[in-house]
């Protein structure tokens, strides 16, 4: 499977879950579910991958014994056999020896990225079946929807988050099609979030604390880039409230 493949699959992931969050759905439980899916669309192909090089291995392997018969019994034999002959049967085996190395590497690297790939899906899968025993928590403080508002730019749009002991995890939208993961911890009423952009990657890091405004709670404090182009801000403040459901 090509990157360009692979990239888009990561977008489908990010777009399924801000659509799960747009249904009243946990979007982080969502995005790991999709991400589940995705790891055992790519371990299938990788163990298709992996059955072409054994075939293709085990006939190179064929090849390579049968030429090193060929040269024996020709040597072997009573009235043996020219130099020229002899130089000839010696290059083919060359090339079937490094044709066997070769595929013996493929074989080995593919070992181990199967072997990444499952370990990677298993902690998936834990961290599904945490998700899903903990829907019945009792509420946090963090989790949840939060409407926020970035600044300078006038920047609206939504965070969704999940809280785990101190560590955050989630995935947010602005206005602009800006839209992607995030991640941080939350300590003492103190939150630190890095932003994951979708299509430019780690963009930006959110400091802020959470406080009481009247008679509701919210995040307030400042952000800054870390991808320092020219023209374009590289910091300012934010503020978030929970989203009100009807």
């Amino acid at each position: 499977m090509n990157h360009r493949h692979i990239t888009a699959l990561a977008a489908g992931v990010l777009l399924l879950a801000c659509s799960a969050a747009a249904q009243g759905r946990d979007p982080v439980l969502e995005m790991f579910k999709a991400q589940r899916d995705i790891e055992k669309r790519l371990l299938g192909s990788e163990l298709a991958t992996m059955e072409r090089v054994q075939e293709q291995l085990r006939g190179a392997c064929d090849r390579l014994v049968r030429l090193g018969d060929d040269l024996l019994r020709a040597q072997k034999d009573k009235d043996g056999e020219d130099l020229g002959s002899f130089m000839a049967r010696s290059a083919d085996l060359r090339h079937a020896e490094a044709e066997v190395g070769d595929l013996s590497a493929s074989a080995q690297q593919l070992r181990i990225t199967l072997g990444a790939r499952r370990e990677y899906l298993e902690q998936v899968q834990i961290e599904i079946r945490r998700m899903e025993e903990a829907g019945q928590a009792t509420p946090d403080d963090l989790s949840g929807r939060w409407l926020v508002a970035v600044e300078p730019g006038g920047f609206t749009g939504t965070f969704d988050l999940r809280l785990d002991g101190t560590i955050v995890t989630g995935v947010y939208q602005l206005t602009g099609g800006w839209k992607g993961s995030l991640r941080g911890t939350f300590i003492g009423g103190d939150v630190r979030l890095e932003r994951i952009d979708a299509q430019q990657g780690f963009v930006a890091v959110y400091t802020g604390e959470l406080v009481s405004r009247e008679t509701e709670k919210r995040l307030e404090g400042t952000w800054d880039a870390t991808n320092l182009a020219a023209g374009v801000p590289t910091s300012g403040t934010w503020v978030a409230r929970r989203e009100v459901r009807p």
